[in-house]
């Protein structure tokens, strides 16, 4: 099997020294891996030089930390496959990628098998490896080997990957949240059983999902100073995800409703703060390695990195998830982390940690006969349809225009199928449509969730109760 290692972090100052580090730093270096740098060994442990390269490459370091570390496990599934065949990963050929594909997904002897749409990423990982590899001309592309892996399509039809997508309907979110999140009964009565301590943080980035229809790893890395002011003639209020934890790192807009964040902020001044409190007289905050601000100016801040012992000026969008996790403001009373969600140590929550808060609250509601589960991305998939459905009624409603008028605006101006592609966040097309969706451009976001009319989820529920309820794939809640 080959092995997933990562290169050491940065030192931080006053960290102690380990026997052999430095030997090993420089080892690390000349074979160009950037700290904290994810990559793959052989079976016997030897460095493979070719594959390496891949990961010191610069078309490798502009993925994010996340995208870097998930193409990293996928590689190292099917070299290890390769290995298992007896044949080296340089020998790859599109008949391996089929056997592959047949293990992965259908063979009975794997325990372990996947879905088409995970089987699908996968893959673009293999072949973007391999696709880099033959550009630098390592290997030939003749005789249908290389080649042959890179331009193999093993995409799942549109039916595979739609079977798996699941909505909620706001009745539906409302029962998860309550009584997954926030320790109601079922009837929405406080539950004596409850010994939740995070309800308050928990609802509150639920319902900042549910209502931006950001991912995971965006809305779990926001910091405090990128957090929208709230502004009470707005209903919806726009925010920026910054470069450095979006998606192949382009920042871009997002849109959140000014209850949700109104919800954020009273996590802030209460259960944030009392952590907080605890923190500081742990003396959990008194750590090296800290990120501190010194000054801001707009988006651009003065921080003192610890771990270099030197003053620098960065972006708040560039700031990656690893120097968002040890960045720190001074209030007056004292250093405390700018990362919005903190665990109960007063610590900077990972966001891969929400997935498992989101699975406690499933197993909760289904413990007390509310048949509604929930996962983080499903709230994206939620939105995505919500405001699909709420902005195309508000655009017929509205406008009052005839069809060859309307025809004539959408070409000149968009219409509600690119709102929904812009609020998602989505720059191809085609990954609008995967979830149901068209694309056009965004220039009415503001206009349309700022209308008064628009607040109200009678439209949307009643369109998808009637035609889309009885597909399964909608959680229309309001049952036991």
């Amino acid at each position: 099997m080959w092995r997933l290692g990562r290169s050491l972090p940065e030192r931080t100052v006053g960290a102690p020294k380990v026997v052999g580090e430095e030997s090993l730093r420089k080892r690390e270096v000349a074979l160009g891996l950037r700290p904290g740098q994810p990559f793959l060994l052989p079976p016997d442990g030897g460095p493979d030089l070719d594959v390496l390269a891949y990961f010191s490459s610069l078309s490798f370091g502009l993925l994010s930390e996340q995208s870097q570390l998930s193409y990293a496990k996928d590689l190292r599934l099917f070299l290890s496959f390769m290995e298992g065949q007896g044949r080296q990963w340089r020998e790859a050929s599109a008949d391996d990628g089929l056997d592959y594909e047949f293990w992965r997904r259908r063979d009975e002897r794997n325990p372990r098998r996947v879905s088409a749409s995970k089987f699908a990423r996968e893959w673009a990982a293999c072949q973007r490896f391999y696709a880099w590899q033959e550009r630098r001309g390592v290997l030939s592309s003749s005789g249908g080997g290389l080649a042959g892996v890179v331009d193999l399509a093993l995409r799942p039809h549109r039916e595979s990957r739609s079977n798996r997508v699941k909505w909620l309907l706001p009745t539906a979110y409302t029962q998860w949240r309550d009584v997954g999140l926030a320790g109601l009964g079922p009837g929405g009565d406080r539950d004596p059983s409850w010994r939740g301590r995070n309800g308050g943080r928990n609802a509150a980035f639920a319902d900042l999902l549910w209502s931006s229809g950001l991912r995971l790893r965006e809305a779990g890395s926001l910091l405090t100073v990128e957090l929208p002011e709230i502004d009470s003639a707005s209903h919806y209020l726009r925010g920026r995800v910054g470069s450095g934890v979006a998606k192949m790192r382009r920042g871009r807009d997002f849109w959140v409703s000014r209850t949700a964040r109104q919800g954020i902020q009273g996590y802030m001044v209460s259960s944030r703060g009392l952590a907080v409190d605890r923190a500081r007289r742990a003396g959990r905050y008194d750590v090296a390695g800290r990120l501190l601000i010194k000054a801001r100016q707009g988006q651009r801040l003065t921080v003192e990195d610890e771990a270099r012992g030197q003053e620098r000026t960065v972006l708040v969008g560039d700031l990656a998830l690893r120097d968002r996790m040890r960045l720190f403001d001074r209030t007056d009373a004292g250093w405390e982390p700018t990362m919005v969600f903190l665990g109960e140590s007063g610590l900077p929550m990972a966001p891969d940690t929400w997935e498992r808060v989101f699975a406690g609250a499933s197993r909760r509601c289904l413990s007390l006969g509310v048949p509604v589960t929930c996962h983080p991305h499903m709230l994206r998939h939620s939105f995505a349809l919500r405001m699909l459905l709420t902005l195309t009624h508000a655009f017929d409603r509205r406008m009052g225009l005839t069809a060859e008028e309307r025809r004539e605006y959408r070409h000149l101006f968009g219409d509600p199928w690119v709102l929904v592609q812009t609020l998602l966040g989505h720059t191809s097309p085609e990954t609008t449509r995967n979830i149901y969706l068209e694309p056009v451009s965004g220039l009415q976001v503001d206009l349309f969730l700022n209308d008064d009319e628009l607040q109200e989820d009678i439209a949307f529920s009643t369109t998808v109760t009637k035609y889309l309820a009885g597909t399964g794939l909608v959680n229309v809640g309001g049952q036991e």
